[in-house]
């Protein structure tokens, strides 16, 4: 994608010029960028950047930070992103490959992908169990709590500074232990699971869960993440290993077409 060209070249030079910030927003990440930094790479004078950028966030397609005043992609595009997955019928996709895993797992199985600094559960298939883990497709937590966020951050290279903004989506006091990830800890969790090739998380997004995940990669497109979730008492750290394994493989022989699971690093 690239960041730059001549608006002057497009049939309606405006509409081709907030086109061009976007992809400068989209390059910039969750750090956002500043409006000097957006003028210089654009190409374009300072004030049209502002114009357009006061354009886009009306339209919520960027947003400005309070605290540095540096602007990022807004809310307006994970939702245009998710209605295009949506079209793609990734459950549908998935199905097979889901429930090949609840059945040989026995445990809770979800589809997820990341939406801002969060991740959407996407889809899930339940074990036939009288004892199971209680979720809701469509519901959202903080990616750097999730082993599905992990996993998918760390196929995708999001690495140094980039986390940070994951890190502080954790800090959310909910009076609970252990919901709250720095920086650091999130850095040396990311590096992990990238060199194993699958994530882990025990009880960091609900007490008395644990969950491992396997991301999958596509070419010019964000990765998903497959993740199987049980009570710590059947998900201990041999049994976490033995599902990362099977994850790996099922994924590998039942994930659609362009899917491919993230490599060990």
């Amino acid at each position: 994608m690239t960041s730059t060209s001549d608006p002057t070249a497009s049939p309606v030079g405006s509409v081709d010029k907030a086109l061009i910030l976007l992809e400068i927003l989209a390059g910039a990440g969750p750090d956002g960028m500043t409006l000097r930094a957006i003028a210089l790479q654009s190409g374009l004078n300072k004030a049209s950047v502002h114009r357009l950028l006061r354009a886009l966030i009306h339209r919520d397609f960027a947003e400005q930070a309070d605290a540095d005043q540096s602007y990022r992609l807004g809310s307006a595009v994970p939702l245009l992103a998710a209605h295009f997955e949506r079209g793609e019928n990734l459950p549908t996709l998935f199905a097979p490959a889901l429930a090949a895993i609840s059945h040989h797992t026995q445990e809770l199985v979800h589809l997820g992908r990341l939406d801002g600094a969060n991740v959407l559960y996407l889809d899930k298939v339940e074990p036939e169990r009288t004892v199971r883990v209680w979720s809701s497709i469509g519901k959202r937590a903080p990616a750097a709590r999730t082993a599905m966020g992990r996993a998918v951050l760390a196929a995708d290279g999001v690495r140094g500074v980039a986390l940070e903004a994951y890190a502080q989506a954790t800090a959310v006091d909910t009076g609970e232990p252990g919901q709250l990830v720095d920086v650091a800890r999130l850095a040396d969790i990311i590096d992990e699971t990238a060199q194993r090739g699958w994530s882990t998380e025990v009880e960091e997004n609900e007490q008395g869960i644990a969950c491992v995940g396997v991301a999958l990669a596509r070419p010019g497109s964000r990765s998903l993440a497959v993740s199987v979730t049980g009570p710590i008492e059947r998900m201990g750290a041999r049994r976490r290993t033995e599902v990362a394994e099977l994850l790996r493989s099922e994924l590998s022989r039942l994930a659609p077409a362009g899917f491919d699971v993230a490599p060990p690093a």
